[in-house]
């Protein structure tokens, strides 16, 4: 049986398309040992943690919440369930329509934000320090994109 395949890019975009993953990757291992001791030290994942930081913004619904993060509703429900029992969120109803549930930071969930910096004065954050302001915006635009596109390709696999 013959076997069709797609056409594959040049060999160069697919070394390229390698090189940003092995670069991803080599910054990953820079951040998850800070992510295993904020762990270690708190008992809260990095998206609990990631949850906590929307809410200091302000209020927000969990569909919002699983919205702005990129994730399944019933994921969100969970952490918020977690964090609630610790005290670090509370939930209440919008007074303004009364289906719409709104979670708040309580004083506890913005005192365990300020005290645990995960990447604050670490070898990479003194790194990006020392980039030009030019390149970092270009690598956080860079990022910000490849994350959208990332989470675009994760939808609509969820899809199928």
């Amino acid at each position: 049986m013959l076997r069709v395949s797609a056409p594959q890019p040049p060999a160069s975009k697919r070394d390229d398309e390698k090189e940003v993953v092995r670069a991803l990757a080599d910054l990953i291992t820079l951040v998850e040992p800070r992510l295993l001791q904020l762990w270690k030290s708190t008992g809260m994942t990095f998206a609990q943690r990631r949850l906590l930081r929307r809410l200091r913004t302000g209020p927000r619904s969990a569909g919002a919440l699983a919205a702005e993060l990129g994730v399944a509703a019933p994921t969100v429900t969970r952490q918020l369930q977690k964090l609630e029992e610790r005290g670090l969120i509370g939930r209440a109803v919008d007074t303004k329509d009364r289906r719409r549930v709104v979670v708040t930071l309580t004083i506890d969930g913005e005192k365990s934000l300020a005290d645990n910096r995960v990447i604050g004065g670490s070898p990479l954050a003194l790194a990006a320090r020392d980039l030009p302001p030019k390149r970092r915006r270009n690598l956080v635009e860079s990022l910000a994109e490849l994350t959208s596109l990332a989470r675009e390709r994760g939808a609509s696999t969820s899809d199928d």
